[in-house]
C-alpha cells in the first residue's frame, strides 16, 4: 500500500472485493493460529498479522467512506 489516502484518488475504490477477499484470508489465518494451543502460537506472526489486518481495515473503511456523500453539517450519510 502506499499509504495515501483513499479519497485522494477516487479510482482505486475497483478494488474493494479484492481487499475485503484478502482481509478475510487473514482473518482466517489468524483464526487457525488463535486455535491452536498458547506454547503452540506464534507470537510475532499473529502480531503482524493483527497490525496487517487492522491497517486494511482501516484503509477499507476510507475507500468505503469516500464513495458515500456525507452531510456538510453534521457529517451524517445521506
Amino acid at each position: 500500500m502506499s499509504g495515501t489516502p483513499a479519497s485522494s484518488n477516487p479510482g482505486i475504490t475497483g478494488f474493494i472485493e479484492i481487499f475485503e477477499g484478502r482481509l478475510n484470508k487473514m482473518k482466517l489465518h489468524l483464526k487457525a493460529e488463535l486455535s491452536k494451543a498458547k506454547h503452540d502460537r506464534n507470537r510475532k506472526m499473529i502480531k503482524s498479522q493483527l497490525a496487517d489486518a487492522r491497517k486494511l481495515n482501516k484503509t477499507l473503511k476510507e475507500m468505503r467512506n469516500a464513495n458515500n456523500k456525507l452531510c456538510p453539517h453534521c457529517g451524517e450519510k445521506l
